[in-house]
């Protein structure tokens, strides 16, 4: 029974409430956090596709390494499999999404598009069909398509009118959709992505700085979890849709957190040598860490500053690496309060 259909049923208790009024003091700093971030915004956009890439690769389990895969986003080389040819495709999705978020219609073709690009390489991207007994025990076979557009058009509607909370008409719109499974194949990432552009339409740019999917698959068995009570009863109406809304609203809260550091750093960056902004990060992140990790902080910073840096504090006896190759970690071997008072003062400004 769709949430969409009878949005009465959805109670929202205080904690949920409180969460939304702190999210929205977030998205509030947004047009500060672009205003600072305007003239390098591309450049976050393009790593976050990146790894947006790397990481719904991961969710789908594809059997593309993660070095080819960054070969495939960055180079353009030509693919070898199905695979590798699905890894381009979710590469053109995701940079069709972040171009046209803002133009997205609640239309079973513009989700059938998505769906179709991502998976004709690997998938049945046909609409599913369900058999039905009728009072007369024949059998009556229903083109999901017609649940698709019916789902859509309640939604649309529902958007229009703005007597509901946007965010957790997001939630219920995406629970709706996941349960239709309109498709024949792979209705679960696709899922993904309208939830996703459902987001970055609401307005949280936070999306912009920090990758939707690896939160999910960071998070995944919380994810899962909360699926299950998504979708369990669904048809009786009896599912429980609020184990996904507190999973969304911490996934929103989270990456503020991490945007509000990315806007900190490039700031720090600006006044400050790079190099100096890159190792203050060094002693902020875990004690074990990968160049990645960086990068995901310093998104307009070169790689070959960020390689300098970590050379030079190897050299300091600061770090020493764990492994070679990109995917290499790196162990911080000294803390910051063993320097001098002098440099921590030159680092440690936040």
């Amino acid at each position: 029974m769709s949430w969409n259909s009878d949005l009465s049923r959805l109670g929202v208790p205080n904690d949920i409430i409180i969460s939304l009024t702190d999210i929205y003091k977030h998205q509030g700093r947004q047009i500060y956090h672009n205003d600072v971030i305007k003239k390098d915004i591309q450049v976050i956009i393009d790593q976050t596709i990146e790894r947006d890439v790397l990481f719904f690769s991961k969710l789908m389990d594809l059997k593309v390494s993660e070095a080819r895969i960054r070969t495939l986003i960055e180079k353009g080389v030509m693919p070898k499999n199905n695979s590798e040819k699905t890894v381009i495709n979710i590469g053109q999705v995701m940079k069709n999404v972040f171009a046209n978020f803002d133009s997205f219609e609640f239309t079973t073709n513009e989700v059938q598009s998505i769906h179709s690009h991502l998976f004709r390489h690997i998938a049945d991207i046909r609409f599913a069909k369900e058999e039905v007994k009728t009072k007369f025990h024949s059998q009556k076979v229903l083109n999901k398509r017609n649940e698709m557009d019916d789902l859509f058009l309640l939604a649309d509607n529902t958007y229009k009118k703005n007597s509901y909370e946007r965010l957790l008409l997001s939630i219920v719109l995406f629970i709706d959709f996941f349960n239709l499974k309109g498709f024949k194949q792979n209705n679960e990432f696709t899922s993904l992505v309208l939830m996703q552009l459902l987001l970055l339409k609401t307005g949280f740019d936070n999306f912009k700085y920090v990758s939707f999917y690896e939160y999910i698959y960071t998070n995944i068995e919380d994810y899962k979890k909360a699926i299950i009570g998504a979708t369990f009863s669904y048809e009786e109406g009896l599912s429980q849709p609020l184990h996904l809304i507190r999973f969304f609203i911490k996934a929103l809260k989270s990456t503020y957190v991490e945007v509000e550091q990315i806007v900190k750093n490039h700031q720090f960056d600006q006044g400050l040598n790079k190099s100096y902004s890159i190792q203050n990060t060094v002693f902020k992140l875990p004690e074990v860490f990968q160049k990645e990790d960086i990068r995901r902080l310093h998104p307009y910073t070169s790689d070959s500053t960020i390689n300098r840096t970590l050379v030079r504090l190897r050299e300091e006896g600061i770090i020493r690496p764990l492994g070679k190759g990109r995917s290499a970690k790196w162990i911080r071997i000294k803390n910051m309060e063993k320097f001098s008072i002098e440099e921590q003062m030159k680092l440690d400004i936040f």
